[in-house]
């Protein structure tokens, strides 16, 4: 009698622990695909900084699942290109755009919006350069003296309603200013950038107004470290071979990568402003202190600024 109540006894512990755990490993699920969902509803409304944290979210629910790592990833990635496309910097956003939509089983959505992207920056690109090459054209007649000729050649450029978007405002501001310099010629006023007078007739050019090829603008951002590839003297190099602690020169390549590939200067660039975002000085830190936090964050499975607002306040 007594060997069939330990029986029921043990099959009853049995099932009550089975339960719990099944009971717990159901919860998680739910929370697990809770997450996963709403990451891919924020991700529809453009809250992209939202849907990281539910993709990091999830990955608390299941450490290192693949799906929820390529989505958060993948997410990553088309901030980093944004930013970029953002700060007119226009060949890293081709970069990041392009990973986005080469992610294998990625979000759609987010491929779908890259490809408009990709698409969009072509058109600038090019139009940038058409601008470019009248602009050269007119900066030459200037330099002939043809201003009345420089000017028609310029109102190609103020004519055509493009131009007036603020992709091209760099451009245009330079074709208003060689205007400028025409019209102070021709009429031998002074000109309105500089206040120096142009004699009728002068070929003299302002260093300002000098050709130019360029298919991006340049935008001073805050918190954006210089470029760190830039070549070290030979006292530059010693110190850094006798520096210990660590920096970009310092660092085995290997460690600066996220599931094999090398963190870009565009995610750098994007991790910057998360973290002055999240109240940290990011001017502080060396490129290589930032990719020290995006491998950080990846490798913990939480958002940038989850990260340096654990570690770094």
């Amino acid at each position: 009698m007594k060997k069939w109540i330990w029986i029921v006894i043990t099959i009853v512990i049995a099932a009550s622990v089975g339960g719990y755990a099944y009971a717990r490993h159901s919860q998680n699920e739910k929370l697990y695909n809770d997450s996963m969902q709403r990451a891919s509803l924020q991700i529809s409304n453009k809250r992209y900084i939202a849907a990281e944290t539910s993709f990091t979210n999830a990955l608390k629910r299941k450490p290192n699942d693949k799906k929820a790592t390529r989505l958060l990833g993948q997410t990553q990635n088309y901030l980093a290109a944004n930013d970029s496309f953002n700060d007119r910097d226009y060949e890293s956003a081709k970069d990041g755009y392009q990973s986005v939509v080469d992610a294998k089983n990625g979000n759609e959505t987010l491929k779908d919006r890259s490809k408009n992207k990709l698409a969009t920056i072509k058109t600038i690109q090019g139009n940038i350069k058409k601008y470019n090459q009248i602009y050269n054209q007119a900066l030459n007649e200037t330099g002939e003296g043809n201003y009345t000729k420089s000017n028609s050649t310029l109102n190609k450029i103020f004519t055509d309603p493009t131009a007036k978007q603020n992709y091209y405002k760099a451009i245009l501001k330079k074709a208003k200013q060689l205007r400028a310099k025409n019209n102070a010629a021709l009429t031998g006023s002074p000109t309105g950038d500089t206040g120096a007078t142009t004699p009728a007739g002068s070929s003299s050019t302002s260093s300002s107004f000098g050709p130019t090829s360029s298919t991006s603008s340049s935008v001073n951002t805050p918190n954006v470290a210089p470029n760190s590839s830039a070549s070290l003297t030979p006292s530059e190099k010693k110190a850094a071979k006798a520096y210990k602690g660590s920096n970009e020169y310092t660092v085995n390549p290997k460690k600066n990568q996220i599931n094999g590939k090398q963190i870009t200067a565009s995610q750098v660039t994007s991790a910057r402003k998360q973290i002055s975002a999240a109240g940290i000085d990011s001017n502080a830190m060396s490129d290589q202190d930032v990719k020290n936090i995006i491998k950080g964050a990846h490798d913990q499975h939480e958002s940038i600024g989850q990260y340096v607002k654990e570690r770094y306040k």
